[in-house]
């Protein structure tokens, strides 16, 4: 008697935690903001110079589920062996934003991504790799763009 009493309580103990599994997946899995967004990027079709002036990719979002705070956003560009950041603020290439809300990175608007000073490009043009992290979180999406 008292084996069967202590196999219904573990049956339903096994029961308890298989609902809420359930209901996890039902209501949505928890996901990290950003990790579920994913952008596609494409060259601007200006031509690059040698100057470091160049307006070199832009940047749209093909699924966004929640705006992202640019303080937690990273950005590099990657071309050869060299790596570049950038910010909305100017580092090595400036980020502009067509949003309402310069403190995010809205899920209906596009970026454009221009040389800050810095000939990253130059007029040969060249595969630039992408690296956008969010709160160090890797955002799906294009991975690398020729520029010409």
């Amino acid at each position: 008697m008292r084996k069967g009493v202590t196999t219904l309580i573990c049956l339903l103990m096994v029961a308890i935690m298989l609902s809420g599994c359930l209901e996890q997946l039902i209501e949505g899995e928890s996901h990290e903001p950003g990790s579920r967004s994913i952008y596609r990027a494409s060259d601007t079709a200006s031509s690059p110079t040698d100057d470091g002036d160049d307006i070199l990719i832009s940047i749209r979002w093909d699924e966004a589920y929640e705006d992202l705070e640019w303080e937690s956003v990273v950005m590099k560009l990657e071309v050869g062996d060299t790596l570049y950041a950038c910010t909305i603020t100017g580092e090595d290439c400036i980020i502009s934003q067509d949003g309402d809300n310069d403190n995010l990175w809205e899920t209906n608007e596009f970026l454009t991504i221009s040389e800050n000073n810095v000939d990253i490009v130059g007029s040969s043009g060249a595969i630039v790799n992408l690296y956008i992290t969010y709160r160090s979180t890797l955002i799906s999406g294009s991975d690398s763009v020729y520029v010409q």
